[in-house]
């Protein structure tokens, strides 16, 4: 339940900050007429500037260096997942072996 308030913190701040550095935003809220007209030009823009965010990080996402960064993480997961099987293996067969023991 803690994290909650947390949530609601951030997500307030970070409502601020936006329209603190958006002058066009704030005149338009300036101008609402009421609660409903502020929600709409707020929601436009936040519609607006997610569209340009969205994009600017698929560019990111696609670009050659993370791809490459990917694939390693990929590999490097990969790799660590054998280990861990053969370690879990090995686990597995000493129990079996105690088993066998105590019978």
């Amino acid at each position: 339940m803690k994290k909650l308030p947390l949530l609601l913190g951030t997500l307030g701040g970070a409502l601020a900050g936006y329209i603190f550095n958006n002058n066009k935003l704030r005149a338009e809220l300036a101008k609402a007429k009421d609660a409903e007209a502020a929600a709409k030009t707020l929601g436009k823009h936040l519609s607006h500037d997610g569209k340009k965010l969205a994009k600017e990080v698929q560019k990111f996402v696609e670009s050659d260096e993370v791809q490459t960064q990917l694939k390693k993480a990929k590999t490097y997961v990969a790799k660590q997942a054998d280990v861990w099987g053969k370690e879990l293996q090995g686990y597995v067969d000493q129990g079996k072996k105690k088993m066998k023991r105590k019978r």
